[in-house]
């Protein structure tokens, strides 16, 4: 029963689908055209990542990660969270199995967050698409504002987490 409580939303989307398709026929359809669409595009990217994660959790040793990562890295955790986001390839959903493997590793959870951010802000490809069209000012605000506003973010989240949800959180990164 608790395997199909987990798929409990995916059914209750399939049953509104389905009853939709007896009353509008047309928006079922559609709805249904854009939902295969999106599993498409989310099943071309997801074996790379998901082979890349082996690779990494493979290759990377836990104490690497601990060392730079770590609950007492400092600054330097930030820094490695921003190098690694700002080198990323890919939506927003490849970051999460990669905050993952780290989150494994024990990495700390503030840099798991800011890691997170970092990746809709200072990815290399949207940060050279922003210079391109929209000019270094705004390219430059943006991205420092970024950086702050996800600095403090990370750490303000990492503080309102109480222990016991922070333990359940590492433990759920353990079973990834």
């Amino acid at each position: 029963m608790k395997g199909l409580k987990d798929y409990a939303l995916t059914l209750l989307m399939l049953i509104i689908l389905g009853v939709l398709f007896f009353i509008k026929k047309d928006t079922a359809t559609s709805a249904l055209q854009i939902s295969l669409s999106s599993v498409g595009s989310m099943l071309k990217i997801l074996p790379p990542i998901l082979i890349t994660m082996n690779l990494l959790d493979v290759l990377i040793p836990k104490e690497v990660v601990i060392r730079h990562m770590g609950h007492d890295a400092g600054l330097k955790g930030y820094l490695w969270a921003l190098i690694l986001a700002t080198f990323a390839a890919g939506p927003l959903y490849a970051a999460f199995p990669i905050a993952a493997l780290l989150g494994k590793k024990d990495a700390r959870l503030s840099y798991l967050i800011f890691f997170l951010g970092m990746w809709t802000v200072t990815k290399l490809p949207v940060f050279t698409y922003e210079l391109e069209f929209f000019g270094v000012p705004f390219t430059s605000i943006h991205v420092v504002t970024g950086i702050i506003f996800y600095y403090f973010l990370s750490i303000i989240l990492e503080k309102v987490f109480l222990k016991n949800e922070k333990q359940h959180i590492y433990r759920s990164l353990a079973e990834v």
